[in-house]
């Protein structure tokens, strides 16, 4: 059993693991996983696959970043996409292979599932639980055949027309959004990146906006929107059939100025047709914004680590929203 580079496997055999790890996303991350993990940006900081005979078994994604803390900027990485085979699991090769992800660089975060928060929190990660995703489905049809088959979904659809005026009264008074095509990187840094927050957070510069956004598979799913005098990214697209608008970053401003934003985006979600509205809520304005027009709710677990102590508590204070990470991308 090897742990090495993603970018040191077969791209074969790294496909076929992503085939059978994440069914769902494995034509995006095949096809597009040196853009998302950021390879050859952070020399030293990659994809780690456990390997045994040719076959990927196990892999940790990093994704860096710059992150600002205690007045000075310096990389760190986002754990992401932690998987080992079922056959091989509680053998200690989820430890080796987080060991090993956290030996890369000494500064860490991430958003963790119950699985992986309980191996971070044995290498002495800090947690918490006050982000949430949160989700307002606008046609009914699709989770209720989830959940009660043809009968529920049946009723979704007779339940659409008034379900869909109930949520446009809530936005009736909403103001409207205007929206632009994503402009060039240095106009996006402006208006996302937040130098006055206090604490720790990442640094949404000219380098991280390229990559992020304009380098994006999908750019054109994208658009600017501006509202009250703040800057937000909105995606419109079509996942497993359900058209869904996503607020993936809301631009500093006012807590007033942003919940505003909020309304208005909630209202367009409904003039686009879609689906479902989405939004990542690490910020306390955004998530008491987002708790009165998207009224599910999944717990976000963010962690931290540093090898020093210091900045480890100052990556505590780091608030993420649907652009950091891989959140958007859980989508296929």
């Amino acid at each position: 059993m090897d742990i090495r580079p993603a970018s040191r496997v077969d791209e074969s055999a790294l496909r076929a693991f992503y085939a059978g790890a994440y069914p769902a996303r494995a034509a995006f991350l095949g096809e597009h996983w040196r853009w998302l993990y950021r390879v050859g940006r952070f020399p030293g900081i990659e994809p780690l696959v456990l390997v045994e005979g040719g076959r990927v078994l196990g892999h940790a994604g990093a994704i860096p970043a710059v992150i600002s803390r205690l007045g000075r900027e310096a990389p760190a990485m986002w754990f992401t996409d932690f998987f080992v085979a079922p056959e091989l699991q509680g053998k200690g090769h989820g430890r080796a292979l987080t060991e090993a992800w956290m030996a890369m660089c000494p500064d860490r975060v991430s958003f963790c599932n119950d699985l992986s928060i309980r191996v971070f929190r044995k290498q002495g990660w800090k947690d918490r639980d006050d982000a949430s995703v949160r989700t307002q489905p606008l046609e009914l049809s699709g989770p209720l055949r989830r959940r009660l088959g043809p009968l529920g979904a049946a009723a979704g659809l007779a339940l659409n027309a008034p379900w869909r005026a109930w949520q446009r009264a809530r936005v009736a008074n909403a103001p409207a959004l205007e929206l632009a095509p994503l402009p060039g990187a240095d106009r996006l840094a402006a208006l996302l990146d937040d130098p006055a927050l206090s604490g720790a957070r990442v640094v949404r510069d000219e380098d991280w906006c390229r990559w992020r956004l304009l380098d994006h598979p999908r750019r054109d799913e994208h658009r600017l929107a501006s509202c009250g005098g703040v800057a937000a990214v909105l995606r419109l697209f079509t996942s497993l059939g359900r058209r869904r608008a996503h607020l993936l970053h809301v631009g500093p401003g006012s807590a007033a100025a942003r919940a505003g934003l909020v309304k208005a985006f909630a209202r367009w979600a409904l003039d686009e047709g879609a689906d479902d509205a989405w939004l990542v809520a690490g910020a306390p304005d955004l998530a008491a914004a987002g708790a009165l027009y998207f009224k599910r709710a999944h717990t976000a677990h963010f962690a931290w680590s540093s090898s020093d102590a210091a900045v480890e508590k100052a990556l505590g204070e780091t608030r993420a929203q649907g652009l950091d990470s891989d959140h958007d991308l859980m989508f296929p």
